[in-house]
């Protein structure tokens, strides 16, 4: 019986060698490193969620900021031009307010006007009446002229129409002739006026000069 330990095995060739451990299980695997690449995996993976989350929350709040600074700008440009539109219809309604009150001023300068010469037509016809009516009325007027200052000096003189000279000797020729004054007679002088004259000037009471001054009075110039 031959000994199996006396005979060395021969060499195996390259082919024996591959088809031997074709098929033998793989080498064992190192657990730490598995982990360890595990591990940063799942860093990186965090890492990207979070880098992606970042962008996406940074987006959403400046597209906030951006619609909040287009709000507050649009709402500060709204109230400036707010603002200016209310101070030109401020300017356009003060305009307005102005003009009206020019418009009223002119119809109330002008009505004024109207009826202060409707009065003055009225009173001329009433004074034209009351002189035709009451002759005496010249005796008012003479008086007046007698007592106005400075009085007439060097021999004053009355004036009147002569349908008036009798009223005058009825009723003032004593006061007259008690100051020295002596009465002439001019047809020229309107009935129910008078003109007193002297050496040291000329008192004009006829009609049309006494209506002349209480037009004017009241801003006309109207004539008797």
């Amino acid at each position: 019986m031959s000994d199996p330990l006396r005979h060395p095995a021969k060499p195996l060739s390259a082919y024996q060698r591959w088809e031997m451990t074709s098929f033998d299980p793989a080498p064992p695997v190192d657990d730490e490193a598995a982990a360890a690449a595990a591990l940063a995996a799942e860093l990186q993976r965090v890492r990207d969620a979070a880098h992606a989350e970042g962008m996406a929350a940074g987006h959403v709040e400046g597209q906030a900021l951006g619609y909040q600074a287009g709000y507050e700008q649009g709402r500060q440009k709204g109230f400036e031009v707010g603002q200016a539109d209310a101070r030109a219809e401020a300017a356009r309604l003060a305009a307005l307010a102005a003009s009206f009150r020019e418009a009223i001023a002119a119809v109330e300068h002008d009505l004024a006007g109207d009826l202060a010469q409707l009065a003055l037509d009225v009173a001329q016809q009433v004074v034209r009446q009351h002189v035709m009516q009451d002759p005496a009325a010249l005796v008012a007027v003479v008086r007046e002229v007698l007592a106005a200052e400075p009085a007439l000096q060097g021999a004053p003189h009355l004036c009147v129409n002569p349908a008036d000279l009798p009223i005058v000797e009825a009723y003032l020729q004593e006061e007259l002739d008690a100051l020295g004054w002596s009465v002439r007679t001019d047809a020229a002088i309107e009935r129910g006026g008078c003109r007193a004259q002297a050496a040291t000037g000329e008192v004009d009471a006829t009609l049309p000069t006494r209506w002349q001054r209480v037009a004017a009075a009241l801003g006309k110039a109207g004539a008797w």
